[in-house]
């Protein structure tokens, strides 16, 4: 698989998600009353980086009701895809947008590259403030022993390929990308309304 081929793979990953997000924001606000507004940034939430996350959907009847739009569908693709980056080998295997797995010691990771990242696709300073359902921001950050997991959220395929640049120039030698429980999690279902559920897009690797 060339580099070509990976690229399209990651957007269609994206698009998958981001379809299935407006789907489900836009039933939430026909079967809501009052205002609402997705991808609204929320401050001092533990556990997260910065402490900030940006909610999916939230709809306000007098007071705020936060809610997430939680999307387990995903491309199938086999087999795990290796490739090489700079110095960084990097393999690949079935993740979703929203819950992307990055494995590799997190000490290798420049804090102030990481950071400029979060800062910019994250858009902390509100630069890129819209009234669109898809705002193209990451929604949270977590750093755990081994592991950053991010929620792309409605973001451009860009931040994906920025990251990567941003783990290469920090210096990680060997990078695992997945969504560890996804052969469990194969429909989408979003809690606050029911259950959507449809088969897994599935495509074959030819190497």
């Amino acid at each position: 698989m060339d580099m070509d081929d990976v690229q399209e793979l990651v957007r269609l990953i994206r698009q998958k998600y981001v379809d299935y997000f407006v789907a489900a924001a836009g039933e939430l606000a026909r079967n809501g009353q009052g205002s609402h507004a997705t991808e609204i940034k929320f401050s001092n939430v533990d556990s997260f980086y910065r402490n900030l996350i940006a909610v999916d959907f939230v709809g306000n009847d007098g007071q705020p009701n936060p809610q997430f739009i939680n999307c387990d569908s995903y491309v199938k693709f086999s087999p795990d895809i290796h490739a090489g980056m700079g110095g960084m080998d990097v393999l690949i295997s079935p993740f979703r947008w929203d819950e992307i797995h990055f494995k590799f010691p997190i000490n290798e990771l420049d804090g102030d590259l990481f950071d400029e990242w979060f800062r910019g696709w994250f858009d902390i300073d509100g630069e890129r403030e819209t009234s669109e359902t898809v705002g193209n921001v990451i929604h949270s950050a977590q750093l755990l022993d081994g592991q950053l997991t991010i929620d792309f959220g409605t973001a451009e395929v860009d931040a994906f390929w920025h990251l990567l640049q941003i783990l290469n120039r920090s210096g990680v030698h060997s990078l695992a990308i997945g969504t560890d429980d996804i052969a469990q999690r194969l429909n989408c279902a979003l809690t606050i309304i029911g259950a959507f559920a449809h088969s897994p897009d599935q495509i074959s690797i030819s190497r």
